[in-house]
């Protein structure tokens, strides 16, 4: 069963990385392009989604990194390999669109206060050809970014990314055919607006992972009361579940039970429970017999005598 399953994870990483490695590409480009004609348009929409596609670049090309590393084996140091950089990736990734919102907050009050005159023209051609660009990079990246927390966190820079380029569009029309130079800071609050509010989600989760919360599709209190429905088992405590990467769960429990004849089968009876009902696959059970607690059962001074 492992073996059938392991080209196709292989198959769909590799698919991952070509998809990613393509959007990746087009955004660079285009960054180059945006980033000069917003210098000759002097719009701040225009720059404002020059900045966040540079930010795509980077936070893309951390994914890309981040995929790779994926990829390698499981070492002594790093039992679990390097999943877990995703989810780095994927906070840093948060942060870098929140620290981009505050920066265009901040340009945009300026020049509401102070305006400044832009050309309509060249912001609205760029900004529909970044909209295109973005639009590309989606599509590319729409069938992988459920694949793990590292390429949702691209696929919603990619997002938000398109909201900047909508927005660079609309206050190209507005200053094309209104005149209205106010336009522009306004369009580059709205863009900041839905860049804090669509990686709100990301950030969130990435910091969930990495305080070792409990999954929100699991119910601990379920868990437990499918552990304790075993026959055999008096009671659990010291239970605890949580992710280490996307789709890798853990689980550790400890059970009290009395003196079950077959210890082996009890533990790969848990097991199962936890895997079938629960989807978790990286489980440690310690089993305890009723006087695992007891001085009486286990004195003290003999475990003084093993350490010392």
């Amino acid at each position: 069963m492992n073996t059938g399953q392991r080209p196709a994870h292989r198959q769909r990483f590799h698919s991952s990385q070509a998809r990613l490695g393509l959007a990746f590409w087009s955004q660079a480009a285009f960054f180059v392009v945006e980033l000069v004609a917003g210098i000759l348009s002097n719009s701040l929409a225009l720059l404002a989604d020059a900045g966040h596609m540079l930010s795509d670049v980077a936070a893309l090309g951390l994914s890309l990194l981040a995929l790779s590393w994926a990829g390698r084996r499981p070492t002594a140091q790093k039992t679990f390999g390097y999943r877990r950089l995703e989810i780095l990736v994927a906070l840093i990734n948060g942060l870098v669109l929140w620290a981009m919102a505050g920066y265009i907050f901040y340009a945009a009050l300026g020049r509401l206060f102070q305006p400044r005159e832009i050309s309509g023209k060249p912001l609205l051609i760029i900004a529909s050809l970044g909209l295109l660009v973005n639009l590309l990079g989606m599509y590319v990246l729409r069938p992988a970014r459920e694949h793990g927390l590292n390429l949702r966190s691209a696929f919603i820079h990619l997002l938000s990314d398109s909201f900047a380029s909508f927005a660079a569009v609309l206050a190209g029309l507005a200053i094309l055919w209104r005149g209205w130079q106010w336009f522009d800071p306004l369009a580059g609050m709205v863009v900041g607006v839905m860049i804090v509010v669509s990686s709100w989600q990301l950030v969130w989760e990435a910091t969930e992972i990495l305080m070792e919360a409990t999954p929100r599709h699991i119910d601990l209190a379920q868990v437990q009361k499918a552990l304790e429905g075993h026959p055999e088992v008096k009671l659990v405590h010291d239970l605890h579940v949580w992710t280490i990467a996307s789709g890798i769960f853990a689980a550790s429990v400890h059970v009290t039970v009395d003196h079950p004849p077959d210890r082996d089968c009890l533990t790969w009876e848990l097991e199962e429970i936890l895997r079938r009902r629960f989807g978790l696959e990286h489980n440690t059970i310690q089993l305890e017999g009723p006087g695992f607690h007891d001085p009486q059962v286990c004195p003290l001074t003999r475990l003084e005598e093993l350490t010392g």
